[in-house]
């Protein structure tokens, strides 16, 4: 039962992330690589990130009418809601993409640190001092190498937890030291009380005005401060206090120090893509003065071994049957949302849910082309996990895609009657296109002995944590491209229907979206702790 819940668990918060990371605003320079030389073996920048440098050479009922807000021409039969997107900057790279071999040099010296970072962790749980393994536990993971030392940390951390139970309360450790704990122990599944913080306020209830230049304190708390739960009125404030401080800190520090404070404004690590942390972390590590070379040169030779791993994975990459599921969704989302009429959307609908190769007589020309596709994938899928005992598997995604392409014509119908639904109509349709169900349900495909029938039984059930990573990635992403869809031609976004719901401007109902998204968060840190133990 654990281990099916833990790898869905899993899935969910990466899916969060690369929604949430999906929805931010895109820097003009985020596919140029960071002043960081090349090594040898790895030459190509995968996913915006050089190679580092080391010193070796279902049915809805519409019930209201729409006042006028959306473009008149959706509701001609022959309209297509063409989008005009851009080119993919890719191009054609992830295909043309030679295979690299890795240096045996380098895999001898990489198994060396290894053994020598190791060493390091033994050590420091001979400590008499657990911060000390903290801290080592945290450079760990914010560079990016933690998961080599999974059981490690789990052990030295459970035993920390219940030798020390009020580790952070107790002793007279500074804000850097207590906030670094109170995160270290929530990322990893502990809950520590946020009541650890109480000892840095004054008489009044405010946070101490000696905290204000403490910088290293002041990052420390902010960081903290997005593992918190609902009703964590501390974690609020201290969020509040912190951003402040921090926004007029950066123009009082060094750049090295100031573009980390930045960065971390701007993508908090909990909510950033972990091996994206790791580059931008890797890259400030190596300008501290207390910085571990031992760790920093095993930092970057892994980053770039992993980076040539994805190199290797990208060219068979079509190979794999749930890739080619994700592109037949994406193909389908494309189709309902900038290119079919309302009539053709309407016909595809109904020959997915008859599921037969004798309704693609139904479909236009470049329908019939998706649909055989998408019934021979599946057809190929179920071959295959027959051989391994599986086939049932097929039919729970089957009966998401079902459920996924219903809610398309859904959306579909909204907008060629001009139809503005109430936000959580809206919210439980988009939710759906979102992928919330099918998604993870085409993961659990590949995923051996842990996906078994409970797991696909603990997916119907609506799990909240489900619910709370798609929502929040659902309403970032509308927050920043409702305007662009609006403007092409599209359903009504989560932002009009509020708006529309509770008469407010667009800047209100974007704050309320973002305060939802923000409870998902909440959500999603409160559904992610596995222990029941407080401290």
């Amino acid at each position: 039962m654990f281990a099916y819940k833990c790898g869905s668990i899993e899935l969910f918060i990466i899916v969060h992330r690369l929604l949430y990371m999906a929805s931010l605003a895109v820097p003009a320079n985020a596919t140029q690589s960071v002043p960081l030389s090349f090594t040898t073996f790895s030459q190509k920048i995968i996913w915006g990130a050089s190679p580092l440098y080391c010193p070796f050479n279902s049915a809805v009922t519409v019930r209201r009418p729409l006042q006028a807000c959306l473009a008149r021409k959706n509701n001609h039969e022959n309209y297509r809601p063409l989008a005009n997107f851009r080119p993919t900057i890719w191009k054609d790279t992830f295909n043309s993409m030679s295979s690299l071999n890795s240096e045996p040099k380098y895999d001898r010296l990489f198994e060396g640190m290894k053994s020598q970072v190791k060493e390091m962790l033994s050590t420091a749980s001979s400590s008499d001092d657990p911060v000390e393994e903290v801290i080592l536990i945290d450079s760990l993971c914010r560079l990016g190498v933690s998961y080599h030392f999974e059981n490690e940390i789990e052990e030295r951390l459970h035993h920390i937890f219940e030798a020390h139970p009020e580790l952070a309360a107790e002793n007279d450790y500074d804000l850097y030291t207590v906030a670094l704990i109170f995160r270290i122990f929530r990322q990893h599944g502990f809950k520590m009380s946020c009541g650890v913080f109480n000892k840095f306020k004054d008489n009044d209830g405010e946070f101490k005005k000696s905290l204000i230049g403490d910088v290293r304190g002041l990052l420390s708390l902010y960081e903290a401060t997005h593992l918190r739960m609902h009703s964590e009125d501390i974690l609020e404030e201290a969020l509040a206090f912190t951003t402040a401080h921090l926004k007029a800190l950066v123009t009082k520090s060094s750049p090295h120090l100031a573009k980390h404070i930045a960065d971390a404004l701007e993508q908090p690590l909990h909510k950033g893509v972990p091996r994206l942390e790791a580059h931008k972390y890797i890259s400030f590590y190596e300008q501290e003065k207390c910085r571990n070379e031992i760790l920093l040169i095993f930092a970057k030779l892994d980053f770039n071994r992993v980076q040539f791993l994805h190199q290797q994975e990208l060219n068979h990459l079509t190979r794999l049957m749930n890739t080619k599921i994700l592109v037949l969704l994406t193909l389908i989302d494309d189709t309902f949302d900038a290119y079919g009429t309302f009539e053709e959307l309407q016909y595809f609908t109904d020959a997915v849910q008859r599921w037969d190769n004798n309704a693609v007589v139904q479909l236009p020309t470049y329908m019939q082309i998706l649909y055989t596709a998408l019934l021979n994938l599946f057809d190929k899928l179920e071959d295959e996990l027959s051989k391994q005992g599986r086939s049932w598997r097929v039919s729970y995604v089957k009966d998401t895609v079902k459920e996924m392409v219903r809610a398309y014509l859904v959306e579909a119908k909204w907008f060629h009657e001009g139809f503005v639904p109430e936000f959580d109509e809206h919210i439980s349709i988009a939710l759906r296109t979102a992928g919330c169900f099918a998604l993870p349900a085409s993961s659990f495909l590949g995923m051996g002995d842990i996906a078994d029938i409970e797991a696909f039984e603990w997916l119907q059930s609506n799990p909240k944590i489900a619910r709370a990573a798609f929502l929040s990635g659902r309403l970032m992403a509308d927050i920043v491209a409702h305007e662009f869809e609006q403007k092409r031609g599209h359903v009504a976004s989560c932002m009009e229907c509020y708006m529309k719901q509770y008469g407010l401007s667009r800047m209100d109902a974007m704050e309320e979206l973002k305060r939802m998204s923000t409870n998902a968060w909440k959500d999603l840190n409160e559904e992610s702790l596995e222990r029941t133990l407080y401290i």
